[in-house]
């Protein structure tokens, strides 16, 4: 999200309050915080000024209120009559229970209730150790792992090497996503083994690979244990939302009304069940496991306001909104919290983006676009196109199963890859001509896509001096302007300028603020090293978490964005995993 930048015409305005000691509560009082015969009243003009930040940013996450569910469950109805609207409010409910961020809480609650402390992420190992070892003894390779490193490293035979390409199995982004974000409490080493679609493909291969070795008895004396999660691959969740809610719900209302004309004697739940979960648990059946089932559906009846608040991304209510503001305006102590008010809106302006899973998603169709017009301008074939997932526990594997999601990208397309340099792997090819995108949700300094997750420098002089025709992209669903300056030079010294390129779907300017305002009111919205430097912060929030590179004294403010606030890097974090 872009939002229009204001002009600074009232600031005069505000600084002739500089002597005041109140701050503007933009739900329309005002904090007393002096004498009561020096009351300041917000300007109309400061209470559009506020009203219009607030709607700008409710706008950019597009938000489905109760009345739009009405209309939409009506309009399925009349198209699809033999399907009643109180079927369509439950299977609407059912679609949306996890399309927020905010379901993650509910996911974790089940998970611990069944005595889960943690999620097992299997696939990490397997992928990035490259091999997995049986146990000589038991020729059980899932006791072999619930044993530990120390056994695995004793085993002798190696079973397998795991291919090269990939979707990110659900385990992976739920242990990114409770580590450090719902801290999980390790007292137990219970485990859950997530199943889901990709984590299946991945047990598939190994299991025909070494046939005789694949032995599934799972015991409750186990480090880990088999678990499914009912309804959330397969509903509008909040990792999957590359089509509108409209769009998710009428094709699931053709499927729904596909089975119960095949089986009348099926109930809505049995119908919607079947449809949301049979084939991943006709899967699970023939690969020989027995997983729990988690279920956090909710028993009460559906109707039209459930249904949009399970839509409805994490946002401050507006009052909420503008107590924060007038709260970090008062303890700056920078200036008077009527004018650091201002300022403060003024940065939101130029420089906040907030995203829902929906709105990330529909930019991670347009990062999709400018991949496909970078690679077809410099002569690549579109066929030859790869997506990079650097590391699958982080943030990029977690960009990485959206942006496949949102764009249909074919599994052997997603790579876990370790480049053309030192790092490369012996039996990794590519065809010629072919393009290696790199994903990553954010370029803030450019650091971890040139030095720190892939080393730019040695893959070009790897690429160059092996003469490969080959392109690297760097792609982002937001940069700032300094990051890709310095992708862009890195690309100009390697003298790859004809193939590598960087791309994003929003950019960001930082350094606004050295024009704006004065120093002691800039570095508020900077970030402070330990070696007392100082440098421009973006404002960020992406659904997952707010940006490390936020300014600290907004915090706070990002903090309401997101589910939880362990969310935001550099937070100090709670106790209380399950804590909403």
């Amino acid at each position: 999200m872009i939002l229009p930048v204001i002009s600074n015409f009232y600031a005069n305005k505000y600084e002739k309050l500089h002597q005041s000691q109140r701050a503007v509560n933009f739900s329309g009082n005002v904090l007393q915080t002096g004498p009561k015969n020096d009351v300041f009243s917000p300007s109309e003009a400061a209470t559009e000024y506020f009203t219009e930040t607030y709607n700008n940013i409710q706008k950019s996450l597009e938000i489905i209120g109760e009345k739009e569910v009405e209309l939409l469950a009506a309009k399925l109805n009349k198209r699809y009559p033999e399907v009643s609207k109180d079927e369509i409010f439950k299977i609407m409910d059912k679609l949306s229970i996890f399309s927020s961020y905010k379901s993650m809480s509910s996911i974790a609650k089940a998970l611990k209730d069944k005595g889960f402390l943690g999620i097992y992420d299997f696939a990490y190992e397997f992928t990035y150790k490259h091999k997995i070892v049986k146990d000589e003894n038991e020729e059980n390779f899932f006791k072999n792992l619930s044993k530990g490193s120390k056994t695995q490293t004793q085993c002798q035979k190696t079973i397998t090497q795991i291919p090269h390409s990939q979707g990110v199995p659900l385990g992976s982004i739920f242990d990114y996503l409770t580590y450090g974000k719902y801290p999980m409490d390790f007292t137990s080493k219970k485990l859950a083994l997530v199943l889901d679609k990709n984590a299946l493909q991945l047990l598939e291969k190994i299991k025909k690979s070494s046939p005789k070795d694949f032995r599934i008895n799972f015991s409750e004396n186990d480090t880990f244990m088999p678990v499914y999660i009912d309804d959330f691959e397969n509903s509008y969740n909040f990792l999957n939302q590359g089509k509108s809610f409209e769009e998710a719900a009428d094709d699931f209302v053709k499927k729904y009304r596909e089975i119960k004309s095949k089986n009348p004697e099926f109930s809505t739940e049995k119908i919607i069940d079947e449809a949301l979960n049979s084939e991943n648990l006709q899967k699970i059946k023939e690969l020989g496991f027995s997983p729990l089932r988690i279920d956090i559906s909710n028993e009460n009846q559906p109707n039209p306001g459930k249904i949009a608040e399970n839509l409805k991304p994490v946002l401050p209510s507006k009052e909420k909104f503008g107590e924060i503001i007038n709260d970090i305006a008062e303890k700056s102590r920078r200036r008077t919290p009527e004018l650091m008010s201002k300022l403060i809106l003024d940065y939101l302006n130029i420089n906040l983006a907030v995203y829902s899973p929906r709105s990330l998603s529909k930019k991670l169709q347009t990062l999709q676009e400018k991949i496909t017009e970078t690679v077809k301008s410099k002569g690549y074939p579109e066929k030859n196109i790869y997506y990079t997932v650097l590391h699958q526990n982080k943030s990029f594997g977690l960009i990485a199963y959206q942006f496949q999601k949102a764009n249909n990208i074919p599994d052997e397309k997603m790579l876990y890859w370790k480049g053309f340099g030192y790092q490369a792997e012996p039996d990794f090819n590519l065809p010629e001509k072919s393009t290696i995108v790199i994903l990553d949700d954010c370029f803030i300094s450019g650091n971890t896509v040139l030095y720190e997750m892939f080393d730019y420098a040695h893959e070009a002089f790897a690429l160059n001096s092996q003469k490969k025709d080959t392109n690297i992209i760097f792609a982002s669903v937001l940069a700032t302007d300094s990051a890709i300056n310095r992708i862009q030079k890195n690309i100009d010294h390697a003298k790859r300028s004809n193939h590598d390129a960087v791309i994003c779907a929003d950019k960001r300017k930082i350094n606004w603020a050295d024009k704006l305002t004065p120093r002691y009111v800039f570095d508020f919205f900077k970030l402070i090293r330990p070696d007392g430097k100082t440098f421009a912060t973006t404002a960020v929030v992406f659904p997952f978490m707010g940006s490390d590179t936020n300014s600290p004294g907004l915090r706070p403010l990002f903090a309401a964005f997101v589910p939880n606030k362990n969310y935001l890097h550099n937070e100090v974090k709670t106790d209380d995993f399950f804590d909403d």
